[in-house]
């Protein structure tokens, strides 16, 4: 019989209440603020067994990782456990007391009261109003440029465009000279370049 796996909050309790791993420890009990050592794999001294056994627990708990089946990545645990941790209703971190940087960086993390049933069902009713709002502006966001807004197609351009092409450049400059007064300086072309010339 497949073993079921549990949430991650209750997970998570029962991991910070075992204390077997180094650094993952209640601040204050009562009002349920933890900490999570969160070490960055490039400090001097940063041991997998140690900074990173945590991710390796969740990962193995999802099934994400099995031991000598993969290879061990620790980055890829890393980002999983934030990416879940991020996504719990039930839970935020507390950026004040957190330390990012350092040997002793830790993440600081106080789980709320669990949600009633009432709240979970307006949470989802949102979210799911959100996910068909969105999807509604991705629709007309998407729309090709052939494509107005009130949905009738343009007529595609012909591959040869000299049909609707302007006049020749001489043409409008012999159009425009005499306009433009007796003082109007021409440009002519030679084999060194553009020069200005007077007008004719």
């Amino acid at each position: 019989m497949p073993i079921t796996r549990m949430r991650m909050r209750p997970w998570l309790e029962m991991q910070i209440n075992s204390n077997q791993i180094p650094g993952l420890s209640w601040i204050n009990k009562e009002e349920m603020i933890f900490q999570i050592p969160w070490k960055h794999a490039a400090k001097h001294g940063w041991d997998i067994n140690k900074d990173a056994c945590l991710f390796r627990s969740w990962a193995i708990h999802t099934g994400r990782y099995k031991a000598g089946e993969k290879e061990p990545d620790p980055k890829t645990w890393k980002a999983n456990f934030r990416c879940a941790m991020n996504s719990l209703p039930d839970i935020e971190e507390v950026k004040d007391q957190s330390r990012n940087k350092g040997s002793s960086a830790v993440r600081v993390y106080r789980m709320l009261p669990p949600l009633t049933k009432n709240q979970r069902k307006e949470r989802k009713s949102k979210s799911s109003r959100d996910a068909k709002s969105k999807a509604k502006r991705k629709s007309y966001g998407d729309s090709s440029p052939d494509t107005f807004s009130d949905g009738l197609s343009s007529s595609t351009l012909p591959d040869d465009h000299s049909s609707y092409t302007a006049q020749s450049y001489l043409e409008v400059e012999r159009a425009l000279t005499p306009a433009l007064g007796a003082g109007a300086v021409g440009v002519a072309a030679d084999k060194r370049g553009w020069e200005g010339v007077p007008a004719q």
